[in-house]
């Protein structure tokens, strides 16, 4: 289940990138949302987590943006940012939106900083703002219907699983 959310979420990005612009109320950051919300099933295994962060951050390196690796890293680190918030804060609904507005955050700035230090933009907080709240509102949004999603395929699948473990 973990790598259908995965993968649907990273082509919803793509998508949803081509209708919506840039500088708009809605910037989508569906792949990290994803890493948020599937965290969980992964029942602590954290290596397999990061490494899937990784691979993730490595194929939207390779098919939505021209750097390389940078998104293979800043996803390794945003999985190391999630897993220590989860840690925290349990797996509900309002924690996960309070860790997707962290990660958001954190996302946004980390890559506004880099995009200064390089010289592909000038500093502005206006601008550094802006980017952090056009992405809140769609993130958050994303992570309540995905992990609602989520958790309604988890109850099923458990519950066929203890129904078939009857008979």
């Amino acid at each position: 289940m973990k790598e259908v959310i995965l993968v649907i979420s990273f082509l919803l990005d793509g998508i949803f990138s081509n209708f919506l612009p840039v500088n708009g109320i809605f910037a989508p950051l569906f792949t990290l949302v994803s890493l948020i919300v599937v965290y969980p099933y992964f029942d602590g295994d954290k290596r397999n987590y990061y490494k899937y962060s990784f691979v993730l951050g490595l194929i939207y390196d390779l098919i939505y943006t021209d750097t390389m690796v940078y998104y293979a890293f800043l996803f390794l680190f945003m999985s190391f940012i999630i897993i220590k918030l989860t840690i925290i804060l349990n797996d509900n609904y309002i924690n996960i939106i309070i860790i997707t507005i962290i990660s958001i955050i954190i996302f946004r700035s980390i890559t506004y900083i880099l995009m200064v230090i390089t010289g592909n933009v000038s500093f502005n907080y206006h601008i550094w703002f802006n980017s952090i709240y056009s992405s809140i509102l769609a993130n958050v949004i994303y992570a309540v219907i995905l992990l609602s999603i989520a958790n309604f395929i988890n109850r099923k699948i458990k519950f066929k699983k203890s129904h078939n473990l009857r008979w």
